[in-house]
């Protein structure tokens, strides 16, 4: 039996659903899979993601956390990146994890994550429930067309600003930056 079957028959259930049987978490029933998928769950056993695994959101959505207990680390993940957490983890600004302190701390978060090579002229200011972020495309812009052109984008206030920089000091905390990691991957 492959290591991926020993760690679905441990931690997981086949049900039926409307897009076939799909493989679901025996504590909640959050998805992991669909039956003949179970190849891509290689990064749970690579990882040694091996208990508390779930979602983030509510019950039947998508696993995206997991704890590996021999390195006592959460883990934190989606389709496009994984990366694990314990005590003593960081985070710092401009980490996937990182999540501002309070508006004036996200809107210098919109001004780092539009700072590019092509951009030049970069500003940002709180408008109502957003922060409005300009710039103007510079010369070295690939699409000749746009070069000195103005563009902007409104970037939504998040529903719960976060801790900032912080140091995980216990594994809640750990868990913490796990579910950060997850939702902002997502």
């Amino acid at each position: 039996m492959s290591k991926i079957r020993e760690w679905l028959k441990q931690n997981a259930e086949l049900v039926p659903s409307s897009h076939g049987n799909e493989w679901v978490t025996k504590s909640r029933g959050d998805y992991i899979t669909l039956e003949g998928m179970e190849d891509k769950l290689d990064y749970l056993v690579e990882h040694g993601i091996a208990e508390n695994v779930s979602s983030i959101w509510e019950a039947g959505k998508p696993i995206c956390i997991g704890f590996n207990p021999e390195e006592g680390k959460w883990y934190g993940w989606s389709h496009r990146a994984i990366c694990g957490f314990g005590v003593g983890s960081k985070c710092e600004r401009g980490m996937c994890h990182y999540r501002p302190v309070d508006k004036d701390d996200f809107l210098q978060e919109c001004i780092r994550f539009w700072t590019e090579e092509y951009h030049q002229n970069i500003r940002a200011e709180h408008r109502g429930d957003h922060v409005y972020v300009e710039w103007e495309y510079s010369g070295a812009t690939p699409n000749e067309k746009i070069r000195g052109h103005i563009s902007g984008v409104k970037c939504p206030y998040p529903s719960e600003f976060g801790k900032g920089e912080w140091e995980a000091k216990t594994l809640a905390d750990a868990r913490q930056m796990a579910i950060d990691f997850a939702d902002d991957v997502a």
